[in-house]
């Protein structure tokens, strides 16, 4: 097993130290805007109360749908309304055309709070890698807190109890998926083979996570065999109706896949790593059976291809008109909220207030979350401004030698990416062209247009802004002297 990917923890600490020695709020109040995928804690509640006295300062979360993200940040954005803290997925960023010159004009350069030997100031900001931190610059300035990346940034999970249940294996290759989902798909028991697959099969077909250097041109992933091959299959699947029919009707921002993979309705999909000890603490007061597991495939049952992943995937923005106190008194917040497991300081934000967010331990000495602790201290919100990867789940103890042995595939099988170790942006054509692009694809796929559209909807996306993309990204390898 790979040691640099395999981390985490099958008990939970005896003993808790305190890691950060003062309280690190002065009385300050703030907002917080963060993404959550799944329904927002009620507000207020004991489990906010406590973290706000803990920290000495009241940060509100203004909370905003994650599979809407993207369509609520931008506005917000546009119009200068960000919160005193805003966290932003870095997949979002990368479709924000205009981000480049927007985080200069609306948040704060970090760089002389945290430069040198001011970063002993916030010990545990101290911890974040190196890498993680080079992705926080923008136009050379440090502009965020990174949130380290935990792997991949994808998995196609399948439901392991359910698979056992029906007495079927894991597939190796797209005809065994395909031939799997007809056998799973069993419209008269509301059970489906698929929900949300596709960036998965775009995976498992080899096709490259953005671009590829090939004869020494980029080329990008919609002008590859590899997808039209795989935009092909894709299409098989929805003809032989082997995806649920809320998923076919349903577009991004209202992807029903989590509830309907939970809910046993779809017995495959793909999403973030993240996700899945997110699900396994979800359904371990309800369905103590769940059991999920991720599973690393290609379409030709070959060896295995892995995404290149960048090194941080959440950043953490701090507004640009803040006096420095106020400044200084939210870095030692985040600092506070990087403290790792193990300490006083997670505890607290992780588990809530104890005898109401949660009463009992495991057998492994995790805290229990109980119904209410389950609706508040549970959803990830102080998460996303945490900076530090989940490195456990109490609720699987088989969890940390699976992903561990998951991650250790996909270590060892990633992609030779060109842009590997550089922040790039994408230009703002290409990035308001990505969209249309793949709504026209997903189109395709469930079988709204001809597959024989493909080739004049990716020249659609040349047109659009990919070939201005192509050569502005040639010159920033030619510039780093990688071609």
């Amino acid at each position: 097993m790979n040691t640099e990917v395999a981390v985490g923890f099958n008990k939970y600490p005896d003993t808790l130290v305190k890691a950060v020695a003062q309280t690190p709020g002065t009385g300050g109040s703030y907002t917080a805007i963060v993404p959550l995928w799944g329904p927002p804690p009620p507000d207020p509640n004991p489990y906010y109360d406590l973290v706000n006295k803990s920290l000495g300062a009241t940060v509100k979360l203004q909370i905003i749908d994650g599979n809407s993200f993207q369509d609520k940040i931008a506005p917000i954005l546009a119009a200068g309304n960000v919160g005193d803290l805003t966290a932003i997925p870095g997949y979002i960023i990368q479709q924000l055309g205009d981000f480049d010159r927007q985080v200069d004009k609306l948040f704060l350069d970090l760089g002389p709070y945290l430069a040198g030997e001011k970063s002993a100031q916030y010990p545990m900001l101290a911890n974040i890698t190196q890498e993680a931190w080079q992705f926080g610059v923008w136009n050379g300035k440090l502009m965020s807190i990174p949130h380290p990346g935990a792997g991949p940034a994808r998995a196609t999970y399948y439901r392991k109890d359910l698979f056992d249940e029906l007495g079927v294996q894991p597939w190796n290759s797209a005809d065994e998926l395909l031939e799997l989902g007809r056998q799973l798909t069993d419209k008269s028991r509301k059970r489906w083979a698929f929900a949300t697959v596709h960036q998965e099969i775009e995976r498992a077909f080899r096709v490259p996570w953005k671009w590829r250097l090939e004869n020494g041109k980029l080329l990008h992933k919609y002008e590859t065999k590899e997808y039209a091959d795989a935009v092909a299959f894709m299409r098989k699947m929805f003809e032989a109706k082997l995806v649920h029919p809320r998923v076919v009707a349903a577009g991004a921002a209202n992807d029903p896949s989590k509830e309907l993979f939970e809910g046993g309705q779809a017995l495959i999909y793909d999403d973030g790593v993240g996700a899945w000890h997110e699900a396994v603490s979800r359904q371990a007061a309800v369905n103590p059976k769940f059991d999920m597991r991720p599973h690393h495939w290609t379409a030709d049952g070959g060896k295995p291809y892995g995404w290149f992943s960048d090194p941080a995937w959440m950043f953490v923005f701090v507004r640009k008109d803040l006096p420095k106190a106020k400044v200084e008194e939210l870095l030692r917040i985040l600092n506070w909220l990087a403290a790792p497991i193990g300490t006083q300081e997670y505890h607290t934000w992780k588990y809530g207030v104890q005898g109401t967010d949660w009463k009992e331990r495991d057998d492994a000495n995790f805290p229990v979350y109980t119904k209410q602790g389950q609706q508040e201290a549970q959803q990830p919100t102080y998460f996303f401004l945490s900076n530090q990867i989940e490195p456990m789940s109490p609720y699987t103890p088989t969890y940390i030698k699976t992903l561990g042995d998951y991650l250790d595939v996909w270590y060892r099988s990633r992609e030779d990416y060109p842009f590997k170790g550089l922040r790039t942006q994408d230009p703002s054509r290409m990035a308001a062209a990505q969209q249309p692009m793949e709504d026209k694809v997903l189109d395709i796929a469930k079988g709204r247009r001809p597959l024989s559209d493909l080739p004049t909807i990716v020249q659609q996306w040349r047109d659009a802004g990919g070939e201005e993309a192509r050569t502005f990204f040639t010159k920033v390898l030619k510039d780093n002297g990688r071609i």
